[in-house]
């Protein structure tokens, strides 16, 4: 697995822990929200889409 591979398994794994957390952890998806904040654009623009799909599945 390359560089891009363990990067989509981490945002796929923050992804989750977010949709999970929605509504009853304000700590956890502040710190998922500043983490995904100092992502560069490419990486950002995932977590964004893997978070639609799995926040629709929820």
């Amino acid at each position: 697995m390359g560089l891009w591979g363990v990067y989509k398994e981490a945002i796929e794994d923050m992804v989750i822990n977010r949709v999970n957390a929605m509504n009853n952890d304000k700590v956890l998806c502040d710190a998922i929200d500043a983490k995904v904040h100092e992502m560069e654009e490419h990486l950002k623009e995932y977590f964004h889409q893997r978070f639609h799909f799995h926040s629709n599945k929820a």
